[in-house]
């Protein structure tokens, strides 16, 4: 029996390993484009005939932004990010095999079952979640922003994407401002605002054919409404999580610190993004929310919320 369930959970993280792998390649290219996109800072400016125009690289569609980063960049432009993406998915999979049982213990008729310590291990797991995610989102993103060729070492890329007070105390990463509050908010809408409707609206019936269709239609245009406040609640998160915790000290003259001798430029001459000064940084949620309407406008809370209300449809199932 034991050497049943320790071979299923090899094969099941087995699988999800190569899924990672194949989901990496196909989706990365995608999800670099959109963190580019809602990272980019693109403040307002009135030119001397009184026009409103917009500083630094303007970027308006996730094609649009793809293509820039193809023309700048290339295919590594494209994939820059891949293998932190790579690596983080595969340690969430082998977690959740490892604390939910990735229903490894063969149930009534065959079927797998969660075990009986579901519940632990669940609680568990979105402990261990929380806080692998939330570092990992820094690193992610900022490998995927940054103009930078990275190292295939990690240490040496991990000098270049976060800053010495950041490497010092690797807990100023969950203190990076404003970024907690809005992991948290966001957890709170999807996990248990929508959890708590879906299960009122539909239950936990899984077969599509027994579900109330008033209850489901209900639910999926909850989930696409709730693109009103989830894209914004992304947009932030994408933008506080870019932004370097410097601590106290602050270098005017040289804000990320020292750059690994021999590095080089991924771009041909011009930055994929631009980005907000680490002179004058988000200084929490609502200090982020201000500044972007103020400087950016509103509408820059909102883009890609195409793809932000797909992915809220797609998960109502």
């Amino acid at each position: 029996m034991a050497d049943n369930i320790v071979l299923t959970i090899v094969v099941a993280c087995l699988i999800m390993m190569i899924s990672a792998v194949i989901a990496t390649i196909i989706v990365m290219p995608f999800k670099g484009s959109l963190i580019r996109l809602r990272a980019n800072y693109n403040p307002r400016a009135v030119g001397f005939d009184g026009s409103d125009n917009t500083v630094g690289p303007r970027l308006t569609s996730l094609i649009g932004t793809m293509k820039r980063t193809y023309r700048l960049e290339g295919w590594y432009g494209l994939y820059k990010g891949a293998f932190p993406m790579l690596g983080f998915t595969m340690v969430v999979s082998i977690l959740a095999v490892i604390f939910v049982g990735a229903s490894a213990v063969r149930g009534p008729k065959g079927t797998y079952t969660i075990p009986k310590n579901g519940g632990v291990g669940m609680a568990l797991f979105g402990m261990v979640l929380i806080v692998v995610t939330l570092p990992m989102t820094i690193v992610i993103n900022r490998a995927i922003i940054t103009p930078y060729r990275l190292p295939l070492n990690a240490r040496e890329s991990l000098r270049i994407l976060l800053s010495d007070h950041e490497r010092s105390s690797p807990l100023a990463l969950f203190l990076t401002p404003g970024l907690l509050a809005v992991v948290a908010l966001k957890s709170v809408a999807t996990a248990i605002i929508a959890g708590m409707l879906r299960l009122a609206l539909v239950g936990n019936e899984k077969k599509i054919e027994k579900i109330p269709i008033w209850g489901l239609i209900a639910f999926v245009l909850f989930q696409i409404v709730s693109v009103a406040w989830l894209c914004p609640l992304e947009v932030i998160m994408t933008k506080l999580s870019v932004q370097p915790n410097l601590g106290s000290e602050i270098s005017v003259e040289d804000p990320e610190g020292d750059v690994p001798e021999g590095l080089r430029f991924a771009g041909q001459g011009e930055d994929v993004v631009g980005l907000r000064p680490t002179t004058d940084p988000y200084v929490g949620l609502v200090d982020a929310v201000r500044k972007i309407m103020d400087e950016e406008g509103w509408q820059a809370l909102y883009r890609g919320w195409i793809w932000t209300m797909l992915g809220a449809v797609f998960a109502s199932h």
